[in-house]
């Protein structure tokens, strides 16, 4: 019995750490991209939602590089309350939800004050890193979405 609850333990303390690891790489992620550099990207790519409202699309690791780093405008955004469950018989992959918030700016101007969005990722753990392979992003009520002239 002592060895089992051992193990739960042990087991659950593992779990624990991948769930902030995966928060972490969320976290991560809109730093970098704050900053204007895309974050380390899945080598099969991910399909992705934007909340621009349109339709999924594939996105090669290039396409995802070249969103954030050609791009003119900078998002500004920061995750909020992010919630994560893992999945899998390795628990390797992991669902997660949030919410996004900030700003958009092109040129120092901010062209989108008021960017609110609900945001669910699906990650996978591959070599000891979470990457993303899954995006969904739509606008939450009183809020904007991505708006782009």
């Amino acid at each position: 019995m002592y060895k089992i609850a051992l193990i739960m333990i042990f087991s659950s303390q593992i779990f624990a750490d991948d769930i902030q690891d995966v928060k972490e790489a969320i976290r991560s992620n809109w730093k970098s991209v704050s900053e204007g550099k895309a974050s380390p990207a899945h080598p099969n790519g991910n399909w992705i939602a934007t909340s621009e409202g349109g339709f999924w699309s594939f996105d090669s690791p290039e396409d995802n590089r070249n969103r954030v780093e050609k791009s003119p405008n900078t998002l500004k955004f920061k995750p909020n309350h992010i919630n994560v469950e893992l999945y899998g018989s390795k628990k390797d992959l992991a669902y997660a939800i949030y919410y996004l918030s900030g700003t958009i700016e092109r040129d120092e101007k901010v062209i989108v004050a008021n960017y609110r969005t609900r945001a669910s990722n699906l990650l996978k753990k591959e070599k000891g890193k979470w990457l993303m392979v899954g995006a969904h992003y739509s606008p939450m009520h009183s809020g904007s979405g991505v708006k782009f002239d």
